[in-house]
């Protein structure tokens, strides 16, 4: 028995290491990887932001290798909890995007293991600005842009959409703004503060961030909602136990007290928090509708 003991001791000393390498590819960025790229479509990486963490600061765009000026834009956000991914997650999207003749461009942010929390939203705010800049250079339509963004992208999706321009501004591509014409936010994570209250904490937020209810208030999209606001779809799985559904219900709920007529909830009945992916026939064709809104 004493033997034993010791042979299941040493075997936990030697996997400890494997354990925690592991759970280090859960988090931060995934690693770089070659792009196929389509044939008939330009594909390049751009870079608004220098210094640390240069990746987060990168866009990656295609678009089909034609003469048509002006094209519409889709920019992609991915998911991953604010902590996983990169612009490589939905670069696919983008190129399919291309191929229907629209820029396709897919962005990259700080990671919480990068930054503040509010680094996040300041970088995609700042991806959209960048990306203005370059109207002269891109083949691009400054005023038909919408932005479709997954579970933590779709929460930057809204706070792209919604927040004022001088809210979480890194002062950089000043001459220009993040506005855009449309949002898709497909499992979207709205409201902290009743997440916070559901929870006792909100998992990537500082002890005193979850102590803090007007920070709560500042980084959630449903605070942000107004009459004025562009067009928003928004998805989510009625079975999301990632982002429970009162996220989208609140929402919803804010949206009529504000008497907008341009938002469009499609509940996914029984969806989980992947259903996007696995409901294609479903989603598809209000992803169309939100590619003709362009």
């Amino acid at each position: 028995m004493i033997i034993r003991k010791h042979i299941i001791l040493l075997l936990i000393v030697f996997m400890l290491p494997r354990i925690a390498i592991q759970a280090q590819k859960k988090q931060g960025r995934n690693a770089p990887r070659e792009i196929k790229v389509p044939e008939g479509l330009t594909y390049d990486v751009l870079q608004h932001r220098q210094g640390e963490h240069i990746r987060a600061g990168q866009m990656a765009i295609s678009y089909k290798d034609d003469s048509i000026k002006n094209k519409p834009v889709v920019v992609f956000i991915h998911g991953g909890g604010w902590a996983n991914g990169d612009k490589n997650a939905t670069m696919y999207m983008a190129f399919n995007a291309a191929k229907k003749g629209f820029v396709g461009v897919s962005i990259s942010y700080r990671l919480i293991s990068e930054g503040t929390f509010t680094n996040c939203i300041e970088d995609v705010k700042e991806a959209l600005r960048f990306l203005k800049s370059k109207q002269n250079e891109l083949p691009i339509d400054v005023d038909r842009i919408g932005v479709w963004g997954y579970s933590a992208g779709a929460h930057l999706a809204l706070m792209i959409a919604l927040s004022p321009k001088e809210t979480f501004h890194s002062n950089t591509y000043n001459n220009y703004d993040s506005k855009i014409k449309t949002v898709m936010a497909v499992s979207a994570p709205t409201d902290f503060v009743s997440l916070q209250k559901e929870r006792g904490s909100v998992r990537m937020f500082s002890e005193s961030q979850n102590k803090n209810l007007e920070f709560l208030k500042e980084v959630s999209p449903l605070t942000f909602i107004n009459k004025n606001q562009i067009p928003v779809f928004m998805l989510h799985g009625t079975a999301d136990p990632v982002v429970p559904p009162y996220h989208y219900l609140n929402f919803e709920n804010k949206c009529k007290e504000e008497g907008l007529d341009n938002f469009k909830l499609f509940e996914i009945q029984n969806g989980g928090h992947m259903f996007y992916w696995k409901r294609k026939e479903e989603v598809i064709p209000i992803f169309q509708e939100f590619l003709n809104s362009l």
